[in-house]
């Protein structure tokens, strides 16, 4: 070691008390250094970190501060919140806390759903105070989305959607979280393993802010606080679900005021104090709520239309239970179509809740209430059957009326589509209803909206009928036995007898919530991407042809005049592209079943309608045995089942019938495999994604 007398390289010390002086003055400035660091650390967690906060009155623009000046002021109210996800469920503690002590939360709800690992009890779900079941109840498994109101954290929606399923619920996510207003405070969190159907949904959480949702493997537990166009609060997430991952943190409530009726020109004002005391404890109600750009009460109104004479006197009812979000939405598209009657419009609840009440009366929409005691479908069946009893006793002069249910979302052209065609329910006694839902109408298979077919069908998804049908359906009601707890189903098994009902190509309506008898997969397969009109008046091709005799010689026509394919339909070189034709017909196997009055044989056509497209678990929408398929837009394509239909006589004697029971077994494979519209393209997101992967993903490496 190289030494040097020079003091400013080797201290020297001449006497013991020297060394022991500057040891101590060392450790002196050693201890300042520390407390200045502490000090800064401090002041950086008092002052900076408060004023960086996502705190929701940051999300005003500039223009709307000053309506609001303390806005501006430093926010002293926090709540406290302990989110978790696990393998076991997942749990949300909200505590409110003046002067932000951890050691003394005022505990305000707890929501749960499997084991609350902090205190190995289970939490019932609550919205006001804590409290705990002796049974556990069951674990919901999905992601769960909780909307706290910004100003008191109060819980104001919370709901667990089961993206342990791959097909659908994605969507009813997206519809949710696309419909908190901004501002809220939106909490997320994992469910025992809710990743594996969260599909399209990823893209909308990036959107949101979400750095970690679209790259996150199925098993992953994960946690999110946000506000709703705003910034993170907190975003946590392990990749495996072992154990319980929990997340706490402080959260800066909200000073703002409740909207004031004057900031709103226009606006009545007492509509305008009911709005915002309604939606200081609603979630997702979409524009209603919306503080910076409100949806107008009372709603305006629309245009007639050109045969508005034909829905005079029609009531339009809309039943409706428990889920505000969905009949507010189905609400606004039935007063923004033109032509709707407001005065004929009635809501009809399942349900006696003053909350559904309030609602209804900023709409300014009438509702009559019919109780119903029974289990889930036949509590439905029964109430049903009450409004038909309504339908009759209350509007005994009505030539028509219209049936929607609360998650059923009306095009524009709804009611013109119905001033079109309800007339012909009167004029040709072999129809029963007019739907709205497009029996064939999924995408990639409508095209035209002026065009309009009559087939066998049940009603569904936005009807009319006529009244004597309603009475002839009671009548049978009282001494016919329930063989299915579906409604609908029910009706056309029962009161129909072979009438038909007329539907569009191109959807007026779109059947979007997700109920207790929602199949995922067959909801996407079917409606949750069906195409819907949205232009408005839409003026329909050849209405009067389809009364029966009419649509008899049209489709005889049609059908002899088509261009015949052969072979296998599930071969992808079947229909031709581009088509050279403007109509092709394929003759097929097609026998009477043995099970039920005059349908077709459903393992035949089933397995011919999957190969091509169409909807294959039920024979609906054909007539006489003949379903109709636009797979292009200038190409139609009848199939016509033999010796079902009463049109095989069209067929030339050496053209033999494709018959799916005559195929050998490698040729039926290809059936087995075949699923419509790319319904067997299983893709699991992020499946092989790791710790590791994502640290890379989050470095930007």
């Amino acid at each position: 070691m190289r030494t040097s007398n020079n003091t400013h390289s080797v201290r020297a010390f001449r006497t013991g008390d020297e060394r022991w002086r500057w040891q101590q003055a060392k450790r002196h400035r050693q201890v300042i250094g520390v407390a200045l660091l502490l000090l800064m650390l401090l002041l950086i967690a008092v002052v900076v970190l408060p004023l960086s906060a996502p705190s929701p009155l940051l999300l005003l623009p500039p223009s709307k501060l000053s309506r609001y000046p303390s806005a501006l002021n430093t926010n002293e109210r926090h709540a406290e919140i302990s989110v978790s996800s696990g393998g076991e469920g997942w749990s949300l503690e909200v505590g409110r806390c003046s002067s932000c002590s951890p050691r003394s939360p005022d505990i305000q709800s707890v929501i749960s759903s499997g084991k609350n690992k902090k205190n190995g009890k289970v939490a019932a779900v609550l919205y006001s105070s804590t409290q705990t079941s002796s049974s556990p109840p069951p674990v919901e498994r999905g992601v769960s989305l909780t909307v706290l109101n910004q100003r008191d954290g109060i819980v104001i929606f919370q709901k667990v959607f089961p993206l342990w399923q791959y097909w659908a619920r994605w969507a009813d996510l997206e519809w949710h979280l696309q419909r908190v207003a901004p501002g809220r405070v939106v909490i997320m969190a994992v469910s025992v393993d809710g990743l594996v159907g969260l599909r399209h949904a990823a893209h909308l959480l990036a959107r949101l802010g979400s750095l970690l949702a679209p790259h996150l493997p199925p098993q992953a537990c994960w946690t999110w606080v946000f506000i709703k166009g705003g910034r993170t609060i907190s975003e946590t997430a392990v990749t495996t679900a072992h154990g319980t991952h929990r997340s706490h943190l402080h959260l800066p409530l909200s000073d703002m005021p409740l909207p004031a009726p004057h900031m709103y020109p226009g606006g009545n004002v007492v509509l305008e104090e009911i709005r915002w005391r309604y939606c200081s404890r609603r979630g997702v109600m979409g524009g209603l709520c919306d503080e910076h750009s409100p949806d107008p009460l009372p709603p305006p109104r629309t245009s007639r239309v050109t045969r508005q004479a034909a829905l005079a006197g029609v009531p339009v009812v809309v039943t409706a239970g428990t889920r505000h979000q969905y009949l507010y939405h189905t609400l606004t598209t039935v007063l923004a179509a033109n032509g709707i009657e407001q005065r004929n419009l009635l809501v009809v609840l399942g349900d006696a809740l003053q909350s559904a009440a309030q609602l209804l009366l900023l709409l300014n929409v009438p509702h009559v209430t019919l109780p119903v005691e029974a289990g889930i479908n036949s509590k439905l069946f029964q109430f049903y059957r009450n409004v038909f009893q309504l339908l009759a006793d209350r509007f005994p002069d009505a030539t028509y009326a219209i049936v929607l249910d609360e998650d059923v979302e009306v095009s524009p052209d709804f009611f013109s589509f119905m001033s079109q065609t309800l007339p012909l329910l009167k004029a040709d006694p072999t129809l029963c209803c007019v739907n709205g839902h497009a029996a064939e109408g999924f995408l990639g298979l409508a095209h035209d909206n002026t065009r309009v077919f009559r087939g066998s069908a049940q009603v569904e998804w936005g009807y009319g009928i006529t009244l004597d049908f309603v009475r002839e359906a009671l009548s049978v009601w009282e001494t016919s036995g329930q063989n299915t707890l579906l409604y609908d189903f029910w009706l056309y098994m029962n009161v129909q007898k072979g009438r038909e009902c007329i539907y569009p190509e191109v959807s007026r309506t779109r059947h979007f919530g997700m109920g207790v008898n929602t199949d995922s997969y067959l909801k996407e397969a079917g409606p949750l991407l069906m195409p819907l009109v949205r232009e408005a008046p839409v003026t329909l091709h050849n209405v009067h042809r389809l009364q029966l005799d009419m649509w008899r010689m049209d489709l005889a026509h049609n059908i002899s005049s088509a261009k015949v394919l052969q072979g296998n339909p599930c071969h992808a070189s079947f229909l031709p592209f581009p088509p050279s034709s403007p109509s092709y017909v394929l003759y097929y196997k097609l026998d009477k079943a043995e099970c039920c009055n005059d349908m077709p044989d459903p393992y035949q056509y089933g397995n011919t309608a999957k190969c091509l497209g169409l909807w294959w678990l039920s024979e609906q929408g054909h007539h006489r045995g003949v379903t109709i398929a636009r797979f292009t837009w200038n190409s139609t394509l009848y199939l016509v089942g033999c010796p079902y239909s009463q049109y095989c006589h069209s067929r030339p004697a050496a053209i033999p019938l494709w018959d799916v029971e005559a195929l050998t077994e490698d040729e039926f494979t290809q059936i087995e495999n075949y699923a419509s519209r790319g319904m067997n393209n299983v893709t699991i997101a992020n499946e092989h994604a790791t710790s590791d992967s994502l640290i890379v993903m989050l470095s930007g490496a």
